[in-house]
């Protein structure tokens, strides 16, 4: 899956997630960071670039890396704001952001190790191809349709 295809899964993904939680001030600062951390894993396609030995799909695409990046995301905010909620919502934004990807990549052909380093289990359900233009874009739209829809029932709710 492209870029587009994994923010717009993630929006429509988080801002379904997010509607019990509309009261939450930082709910809407949550779905954009996460979507923006969800292209985070394809930076393996940059180290191939740069001639980094590393696989694509490989360590970037794991749950570790997802906690990896979730804590340092969470510590950065706390830091900031010194505030156990920022903690929260930096370690949820950046943890959901990855997950997100993980969860899009699952639908290609091209299998992955999401459990790696703890076990070998692949996942890779075959349902689309990451190249699909129109699987990516059809993602975009329904994920902005899914976070204006949030951001509606959410103003209506306050």
């Amino acid at each position: 899956m492209y870029a587009k295809g994994h923010i717009g899964l993630t929006l429509l993904m988080l801002s379904l997630l997010m509607l019990p939680f509309g009261e939450n001030a930082n709910a809407f600062f949550l779905i954009g960071l996460a979507s923006g951390v969800s292209t985070l894993p394809d930076i393996d396609l940059e180290w191939q670039r740069s001639g980094i030995p590393v696989h694509h799909r490989g360590v970037t695409h794991s749950l570790l890396f997802a906690m990896m990046v979730g804590t340092l995301v969470g510590g950065i905010f706390y830091y900031g704001y010194e505030t156990p909620s920022w903690f929260v919502t930096g370690f949820l934004g950046g943890f959901l952001g990855i997950i997100s990807h993980l969860i899009g990549d699952s639908l290609t052909s091209h299998s992955f190790k999401p459990l790696w380093p703890f076990s070998s289990i692949e996942v890779g359900f075959g349902l689309c191809k990451a190249s699909d233009k129109s699987v990516n874009e059809n993602l975009m739209i329904l994920g902005g349709l899914a976070f204006i829809l949030y951001a509606g029932s959410v103003s209506t709710l306050l």
